[in-house]
């Protein structure tokens, strides 16, 4: 009895220690999803506001990030394109970024108004793609109650060393 506790013990050990990657948000293979979120807008007017979306995408290789670098980081602006003021109501909630038919989903861990006309949103620990490859970024937002969906194509993945 003693042995058949040693051996389940072992394995228990054996597979809670291993290193599993974790992944803010989630990762499925969703040719549909895909497709629907890339006809997304890539401008949108609200009132007076006529809204696009840009993004910056990074791995990080610097010394102090894991071997095989960090996993992905994204800083989204949706900015108005004649700097008029955006209303306060809109509240930045989903990012999504599409690589062939995989799409990671997940909800921005940090969102400001970086000046009156532009919303930054920022979301860390991306799938490991990239660098150096184009994918299409989707922001999900919410103005009084509705939502929406702005699209920015052909967005690369940096590296940053």
């Amino acid at each position: 009895m003693k042995k058949v506790n040693l051996v389940v013990l072992v394995i228990a050990f054996a597979l809670f220690s291993c290193k599993k990657e974790k992944i803010g948000g989630k990762i499925k293979n969703d040719p549909k999803l895909a497709q629907e979120l890339r006809e997304s807008p890539e401008r949108i007017t609200l009132d007076n506001n006529t809204l696009v979306l840009t993004s910056f995408l990074w791995r990080d290789f610097m010394p102090i990030a894991e071997k095989d670098g960090s996993k992905m980081m994204c800083i989204n602006w949706l900015t108005d394109v004649d700097s008029a003021s955006i209303s306060r109501s809109i509240n930045l909630k989903k990012q999504y970024v599409i690589k062939d038919n995989e799409v990671w989903t997940a909800e921005y861990s940090e969102t400001k108004n970086s000046n009156d006309y532009t919303i930054e949103g920022f979301v860390r620990n991306g799938p490991k793609w990239g660098p150096d490859i184009e994918v299409d970024v989707v922001c999900e937002f919410e103005n009084l109650s509705q939502t929406y969906k702005i699209l920015a194509k052909s967005q690369l993945i940096l590296r940053t060393e």
